[in-house]
């Protein structure tokens, strides 16, 4: 039998409710502006992968730092994975995205020419779109090559990914 997947969800106002799905590598999921459990339980129902459990007790690590983010007293997460989902290109992107300072940004095109694909750029907007733990791999950090904020996946779209990066601006002092 395979090993349980562990949820958790984390209330956050700059947010909403977040949920998290932990596997045995690590961080699997990540799900912002969840409407409660049984919305965040049936989404991981749906991709098949394993037997989910809510855990508070697995799990707290990821939500100690997931919520210490939230109050500006964590800058990088030091948080195991599961990397298992991504293709090596979308590793590549994602590993890369993780690279990008707190409060700073990076376009698609940068992006890709870190990871030795300067024209990319389109590739690696498809692989953040992929990212299934935002936040922690901050994809939010990444933008279109004119600073517009494009390309960010989930409720409120762009309006998240501006959120976001005001609130680490503003944290960050830049």
């Amino acid at each position: 039998m395979a090993d349980p997947i562990y949820l958790s969800l984390v209330e956050s106002e700059l947010l909403g409710l977040i949920g998290i799905a932990v596997s045995p590598e690590g961080l699997r999921r990540l799900e912002m502006d969840l409407e409660g459990e049984a919305d965040f339980l049936s989404k991981n129902q749906s991709y098949a992968d394993g037997k989910f459990l809510y855990s508070e007790e697995q799990t707290a690590r990821y939500t100690d730092q997931i919520r210490r983010y939230l109050t500006g007293q964590l800058h990088v997460f030091s948080l195991p994975i599961d990397w298992t989902v991504y293709t090596p290109f979308q590793t590549a992107v994602l590993k890369e995205t993780l690279r990008i300072p707190y409060g700073k940004t990076r376009s698609y095109g940068e992006v890709a020419a870190s990871i030795g694909n300067p024209r990319a750029s389109r590739a690696v907007g498809q692989a953040e779109r992929r990212n299934q733990v935002p936040l922690v791999i901050p994809c939010h950090r990444v933008i279109g090559s004119d600073g517009s904020l494009t390309g960010y996946g989930g409720k409120g779209n762009t309006d998240t990914k501006a959120r976001l990066l005001a609130f680490e601006k503003e944290r960050a002092g830049t």
